[in-house]
C-alpha cells in the first residue's frame, strides 16, 4: 500500500489554505470518526456552496478543498479526515472513497451516492444502518441519470467520459435500502454524531439528491450539509428538513467506522 498511498499524494491538487487545514485535521484526531466529523464540520459552518467543482479542471485530478463544499465532497472528505492520522493518509484514504481504489479518472469517479456507499462499505469505512432500523424498506433502482442528462454535466462534452458513462449505467442497478419519511421520527433515537444521512428521490434514474451529516444535540437531531444557495449549514430538525424538500420519499443512514490500526 506504500506505493499506492505515493501514488496518490502525487497526484493531489488542494486548493487555496486546504493543505494547511488538512494536515490540521488529521493531527487532532483523537476521537471517534462520527464526532470528529461532526467537529470538521461546524468549524466549515458557513463556508460557501461550490457547485460541480471537481468538473472545473479538463483533466480528472485528485482534488482537495476544505473552503468551500457541494454536499457530496462535504461527507467524503470529513469521513477521510477523521480516518487519517496523516496528511498522506488521507490522500489515500480520499482516493479510495472517491475513486474506488482505482486510477484517478471522470470514468472511475463515484457518481451515484449508493454505488460510493456500497464502495465504501467494502473498504470498512462505513456501515449501513437501514437493516437495524425500523419501518426499512427497500427497492431496486436503474441508476441511468448521467447518460441521459450528459448537458447537465461540462465533463460529459468529451465524447469518452460520454461514452464510458454510457457504458457503466447501461446495466446499472441497485437495490438501495431506506427509511420512509413517515418512520423517521421513530429511527430518531438509534442515530448518533456523524451518521451519514441520504435523502432517497423519486426522481428517474437517481438514487438520492443530497446527503449530509447527523448532529445530535440531547434528543434534537440536526443535518449539517452544504446546500445549494446556502454554503454549509446546520437544519434544525432533521425530519422536518427531509420532509421540505421535493421529490424525497425518505432516507438512508450510514454509519462512519474507524481506521483499523
Amino acid at each position: 500500500m506504500l506505493w499506492f498511498a505515493q501514488a496518490a499524494a502525487a497526484a493531489v491538487i488542494y486548493l487555496g489554505g486546504s493543505g494547511q487545514l488538512a494536515e490540521q485535521a488529521v493531527h487532532s484526531n483523537h476521537g471517534d470518526v462520527g464526532t470528529t466529523m461532526v467537529q470538521l464540520t461546524r468549524r466549515w459552518l458557513g463556508a460557501p456552496y461550490r457547485a460541480f467543482s471537481l468538473d472545473q479542471s479538463p483533466q480528472e485530478r485528485l482534488q482537495v478543498d476544505l473552503q468551500g463544499f457541494d454536499c457530496f465532497l462535504l461527507v467524503e472528505q470529513a469521513l477521510a479526515l477523521a480516518r487519517s492520522q496523516t496528511k498522506a493518509g488521507f490522500e489515500e484514504e480520499l482516493q479510495n472513497l472517491r475513486y474506488g481504489g482505482q486510477a484517478t479518472d471522470y470514468c472511475h469517479r463515484q457518481h451515484y451516492f449508493t454505488s460510493w456507499a456500497q464502495t465504501a462499505i467494502e473498504q470498512g469505512a462505513i456501515r449501513n444502518l437501514n437493516p437495524a432500523l425500523a419501518g426499512m424498506t427497500t427497492r431496486q433502482r436503474r441508476l441511468n441519470f448521467m447518460s441521459r442528462h450528459p448537458g447537465s454535466y461540462q465533463p460529459m462534452q468529451q465524447q469518452h467520459n460520454r461514452n464510458c458513462i454510457g457504458q457503466l449505467e447501461r446495466n446499472l442497478q441497485v437495490d438501495q435500502s431506506y427509511i420512509p419519511l413517515k418512520a423517521l421520527p421513530a429511527v430518531l433515537p438509534k442515530l448518533r454524531n456523524g451518521d451519514i444521512f441520504a435523502l432517497v428521490t423519486d426522481i428517474d434514474g437517481l438514487d438520492v439528491t443530497h446527503v449530509g451529516l447527523v448532529e445530535r444535540k440531547g434528543n434534537q437531531v440536526n443535518g449539517l450539509h452544504a446546500a445549494p444557495g446556502h454554503g454549509v449549514i446546520r437544519s434544525p430538525d432533521l425530519v422536518r428538513y427531509g420532509r421540505s424538500i421535493d421529490n424525497v420519499i425518505g432516507m438512508s443512514f450510514f454509519r462512519p467506522l474507524g481506521a483499523k490500526q
